[in-house]
């Protein structure tokens, strides 16, 4: 059990804390989504890793994860990106009382960006994600976060990576479902 609140709990699926509307409706034309809401905006900000949204999301989350989980993130998909506004809000979870894998899993090979047409298959997250040799989550029970899911394939590909690793449980979470 990851999260402190039973109903957050659902074994085997992705608990998604809310939706996430995209901001354009055509880019090129300038055509701005009128479902884009302050939520979704907040993740926009994490996504660039903003302090502000980090902090934001840390208070809602906080409280919900139980101490002693091991939090991990989705990596970017691009393999140079060391660092995401998901992984410091993972960070920031796990300074509170949980084990810090925030960076466990890692991208060795680039892909084109999900949110602008890149291959979202589960066979292109499996043959582009490996994990930190010199860190190990045997018997780890693992809460795995992104920041937006659209058909879940990232984050079920690294449970899977995760499973194979050694991991007892992963939970799915991502902050928003893409709509």
């Amino acid at each position: 059990m990851v999260f402190v609140n039973e109903a957050w709990n659902q074994t085997g699926d992705i608990v998604v804390y809310s939706n996430y509307h995209k901001y354009w409706l055509d880019r090129e034309r300038k055509i701005k989504n009128p479902l884009f809401d302050v939520y979704s905006g907040k993740i926009l900000d994490l996504k660039e890793g903003k302090m502000s949204a980090v902090q934001y999301f840390y208070q809602l989350l906080d409280p919900e994860i139980r101490r002693g989980v091991t939090i991990c993130v989705v990596p970017s998909s691009n393999s140079e990106v060391k660092e995401s506004g998901i992984g410091k809000l993972g960070e920031m979870l796990a300074g509170n009382g949980r084990k810090n894998k925030v960076y466990f899993l890692r991208r060795n090979k680039s892909i084109d960006k999900l949110a602008t047409g890149g291959n979202r298959s589960m066979e292109t997250h499996m043959k582009s994600i490996s994990t930190v040799l010199d860190m190990d989550i045997d018997n780890d029970i693992v809460l795995l976060m992104d920041d937006v899911t659209t058909t879940g394939n990232s984050l079920y590909a690294c449970k899977e990576i995760l499973l194979q690793n050694g991991a007892r449980e992963v939970e799915m979470f991502a902050l928003g479902k893409a709509i």
